[in-house]
């Protein structure tokens, strides 16, 4: 062999055999909990060379966040990039180191929020939908979307000529009904697109659908994105009357539905059952013939924000000065504000009905705004996820004092009680038990993985169990955040600290957390 053709062999020999790794251009999808919730991640890459750019689409329940992504670059198998993401006016950087797999298709990330946080996720590559063939999706379909406003349930009727797809909806939630037509229909390959107006409170909202056709044409998997509000998904099933349409084989399918928002695995125990009977009929609703409390929305001066805040107050039937009435601190969801609760979950009914028939204490009750920066509105993005933790300084140190200023109030320590439904309910873990002279009635309401680990939350258990009168910890038996509720559980019956673990039928809804509240309100201030 010549000198010549040796040196190029042997140079070619000794390269790294990562440097032949596969390009990482493309969709690739992550989903982790964090401190601050489940998020999901939709990352578009585009490699050249050892350049790496893209973007990154992100969402925490009904939050939603672009960023280009910087300081890309891929060495081999070793794939690094930056995130920025504002945070109540500041840049924090969000750093990813991974490694791409042997197969080229999974990308093992150690992602670093700033000083803050540290996560281990996998990013799974998004392998590319064939276009589906001859697909027809006229005739009857049904599906069952859980909204902020509750399981929405839908009967849509659609028409397919061509690419275009005109249709309606017959839509019922709770015991409201209404019908849709459809606007802006289309058809191109697998994905169907249309819009549904809808008017709310005089102003006219649309309200986007995004489907992909599965590989039997039987089922389309939907993003229902409501204006800028939120977005739920659901898998619309084709009736059985309708003849399937044909369809590419080689397509690809729908992804199965999902428990709750959370997406994680629902495994049942002995322990994960009723620990109370369901709630009556009716106890949700307005009753004649009974005495009503009242719904104010008042203003206070938060020290801990910098400006005036708004939370509504619940008065209990025959409000008076000269009383002294307990306190339930009530808070919302992640996608939510002070109106939250009041709009959909309706304490002052729930409340009213049980003072009525003296299974409950009378009380006033508090829905605050949890997200404690200046801009506290519910779509005000992602860089609201610590002003939940934040406001841990606003609830004692402002909106405490204020109620007590402004209501005639018990201030001993015996008439206060702190419960909250998803974010919420990890809030009211997270605080209430880290103030325990304070808070000897604690509810946590399908609580988020914002919920401390619980060795953090009950680092003491012979204190805890000393000073609490009530710790409630409940989920939905198909909420995909279950495993928040059962870990706590468990470890609370490990450490012999009494409390009630309640799982009730349902998903991560108002239609659970609506007993929760119908519950726990009958057991506080005895």
């Amino acid at each position: 062999m010549k000198m010549k053709n040796l040196i190029f062999y042997l140079s070619f020999a000794i390269l790294p055999l990562a440097a032949f790794a596969g390009d990482v251009t493309g969709t690739w999808k992550s989903e982790f909990d964090s401190q601050i919730g489940v998020q999901k991640y939709t990352y578009t890459l585009k490699q050249d060379g050892t350049n790496l750019t893209g973007k990154a689409n992100s969402e925490i329940g009904d939050q939603k966040h672009e960023a280009e992504l910087k300081e890309g670059k891929v060495d081999g198998d070793a794939i690094s990039f930056v995130e920025m993401m504002n945070f109540q006016g500041n840049d924090i950087r969000i750093t990813y180191t991974g490694k791409l797999t042997s197969g080229d298709n999974e990308i093992k990330f150690t992602r670093e929020v700033g000083e803050f946080a540290k996560e281990e996720i996998v990013a799974k590559r998004e392998a590319p939908a064939a276009v589906a063939v001859g697909a027809n999706i006229s005739g009857e379909w049904k599906a069952q979307f859980d909204t902020q406003r509750g399981l929405q349930k839908y009967t849509i009727t659609f028409k397919q000529d061509g690419t275009s797809v005109t249709g309606k909806a017959d839509v019922e939630l709770t015991d409201q009904k209404r019908e849709a037509q459809f606007k802006e229909g289309k058809i191109e390959g697998d994905v169907v697109t249309f819009t549904e107006p809808l008017s709310i409170q005089g102003n006219d909202i649309a309200i986007t659908y995004t489907g992909k056709l599965s590989a039997k044409g039987d089922e389309i998997n939907f993003k229902r994105q409501v204006g800028d509000f939120g977005s739920s998904e659901a898998i619309a099933k084709r009736s059985a009357a309708a003849k399937p349409a044909a369809a590419n084989p080689e397509s690809v399918g729908a992804r199965g539905p999902r428990g709750g928002r959370g997406n994680q695995p629902i495994v049942l125990g002995p322990d994960d059952k009723p620990a109370f009977p369901k709630a009556p009929e009716g106890f949700d609703k307005v009753r004649a013939g009974i005495a009503h409390g009242t719904i104010e929305t008042v203003e206070y001066d938060s020290t801990t924000v910098g400006n005036k805040r708004k939370t509504l107050v619940y008065l209990p039937p025959g409000y008076s000065a000269d009383t002294k009435y307990p306190v339930l601190y009530l808070l919302h969801g992640i996608g939510g504000d002070e109106e939250e609760w009041h709009r959909q979950g309706h304490p002052e009914i729930i409340l009213d009905n049980l003072i009525a028939d003296q299974k409950a204490v009378p009380m006033i009750i508090v829905l605050p705004n949890g997200r404690a920066q200046k801009d506290d509105r519910a779509n005000a993005g992602m860089g609201a996820a610590g002003s939940f933790a934040t406001f841990e300084g606003d609830l004692i140190n402002d909106l405490m004092p204020y109620i007590q200023s402004k209501y005639s109030v018990n201030t001993n320590r015996e008439s206060r009680a702190l419960a909250g439904l998803s974010m919420g309910g990890g809030q009211s873990l997270d605080f209430g038990l880290a103030h325990l002279d304070l808070f000897p009635w604690i509810g946590g309401f399908s609580s988020a993985p914002n919920t401390h680990p619980p060795e953090q939350l009950v680092p003491d258990p012979a204190r805890a169990t000393q000073m609490l009168k009530l710790l409630w910890i409940s989920d939905g038996d198909k909420d995909g955040l279950i495993n928040i509720g059962q870990r706590t559980h468990a470890y609370l019956k490990e450490k012999n600290v009494n409390h009630i673990w309640h799982l009730d039928s349902g998903g991560h809804d108002f239609n659970v957390w609506k007993y929760d509240l119908y519950l726990f309100s009958q057991l506080i201030f005895r």
